[in-house]
């Protein structure tokens, strides 16, 4: 990751396209001699992941980061190296303080404290498939799936790393402790990327989930259907945020970027692929029941949350495996 980079956008898969469009567009409309003097790198997160996932954890100095970061998930900027060295001494500014539409607004998804921007968010939902669910009641809220009947039925994101999704551990750990874990590491039986679950759901297989836990966005996309149902957990779609982190003394040089990826357009395109964004112009299509699931930040800034997810991981996977806790 250059430093003399003015933009690091690590985006996930459904918005890496379409924003990227965006923002040639974008750069299009500039006076010349404005966008000669704009360096970006725009990658999916799929293939970057890895190489950029402990990046903050070694970065001494402000000037060793791009000017504006974009970044999916609870990643090591939310680490305590980064935490500690950047966002308590108030080196990046957010630069959105519009609080969402009625959906989002009450769940208080701007940071109090100014630091990141919450660009938009991706919806976990749990996706039931009937054929493989049978007589088992279906599940309505997250502590639903830590119920016994459902052993070896689920599938969540997972790799062949052994490191699951985080932003679903962390959620059932806050709420209900390391013996959540366990019971959620005993009824999982899968660990894939969500577009193996939207492939295998309805598909009629025996070697399938009966209960997946993904993207709302992988959920909409399901091809075989007519068997199948997503469920909006009556405790809320797990949160997993979406974050732009600015640096402070360049909040006001950038403005014109900033307020292109906080605008109207850029929340158009989160929205029109299930990622809600917080632009008051955009109808992010949610149902009128809907409710969030969000860890919140407090919880947030005052864990250390790298090893929270070391932590909850471990828990789980002893659990997942089989073994005594």
């Amino acid at each position: 990751m250059s430093s003399a980079l003015n933009l690091f956008a690590l985006l996930p898969c459904p918005l890496k396209v379409p924003l990227e469009e965006a923002f040639h567009g974008f750069l299009a409309s500039l006076e010349e001699e404005q966008r000669a003097t704009l360096t970006y790198c725009i990658e999916g997160n799929a293939n970057a992941q890895i190489d950029y996932a402990e990046y903050s954890d070694h970065v001494e100095t402000l000037g060793e980061m791009p000017d504006i970061i974009i970044t999916p998930g609870f990643n090591s900027f939310f680490h305590p190296h980064f935490v500690n060295r950047f966002i308590k001494t108030g080196q990046f500014a957010s630069v959105n303080l519009f609080a969402g539409d009625r959906h989002l607004a009450a769940m208080g998804v701007t940071d109090p404290d100014g630091h990141y921007t919450m660009l938009a968010m991706n919806l976990l939902v749990p996706v039931v498939d009937h054929g493989r669910l049978g007589n088992r009641p279906m599940p309505n809220s997250w502590a639903d799936l830590l119920k016994p009947e459902y052993a070896k039925s689920i599938a969540i994101r997972g790799n062949h790393e052994g490191t699951f999704c985080e932003t679903l551990l962390l959620s059932l750990y806050k709420d209900f402790g390391q013996a959540g874990l366990a019971r959620l590491g005993a009824n999982v039986a899968w660990g894939w990327h969500p577009s193996q679950m939207a492939k295998a759901a309805g598909s009629g297989r025996d070697d399938t989930p009966a209960i997946s836990v993904m993207p709302l966005f992988f959920a909409n996309n399901i091809k075989n259907s007519s068997n199948v149902s997503i469920i909006w957990p009556e405790d809320g779609a797990l949160v997993s945020p979406v974050t732009m982190l600015v640096k402070a003394h360049k909040r006001a040089e950038l403005r014109h970027l900033t307020d292109f990826l906080t605008g109207p357009e850029v929340a158009r395109i989160c929205a029109g692929a299930a990622f809600p964004a917080l632009h008051p112009q955009v109808d992010n299509g949610l149902p009128d029941h809907a409710v969030f699931k969000w860890i919140g930040w407090d919880y947030v800034k005052n864990n250390d949350l790298k090893t929270l997810i070391a932590h909850t991981n471990t828990a789980f996977l002893r659990a997942f495996h089989g073994e005594a806790p």
